[in-house]
Parts: structure tokens; C-alpha cells; sequence
């Protein structure tokens, strides 16, 4: 149980600290959910000439 206190393996340099994993996660999920929202108001606004058969 030492090793989950404790821990040896990973990146030892360029560690992140413990506070900014979850804000850099939910930056991540922000960005992601503006990113498709852009993309799907940017396929429903274009006219679809080129799909129709």
C-alpha cells in the first residue's frame, strides 16, 4: 500500500500538481463542448447543395 501513497513510477520532472489536474480536465471538457457546438451550428447553418442527390 506504500506505492499508492507514495508513488515511484511516472514522470518525476514534469510532474503536474494535484490542484490543477482536475481544472486542466474540466478546461478540456469546456473547450470540447464549445468546439462542437461551433461545428454543429456550422453544418446545420450550411446549405446542403453539395449532399443532395
Amino acid at each position: 500500500m506504500e506505492f499508492i501513497d507514495d508513488p515511484k513510477f511516472g514522470h518525476s520532472k514534469f510532474r503536474l500538481p494535484v490542484l490543477l489536474v482536475p481544472v486542466l480536465m474540466f478546461a478540456v471538457l469546456i473547450l470540447g463542448i464549445i468546439a462542437s457546438k461551433i461545428y454543429v451550428s456550422s453544418v446545420l447553418d450550411k446549405p446542403h447543395s453539395e449532399e443532395s442527390h
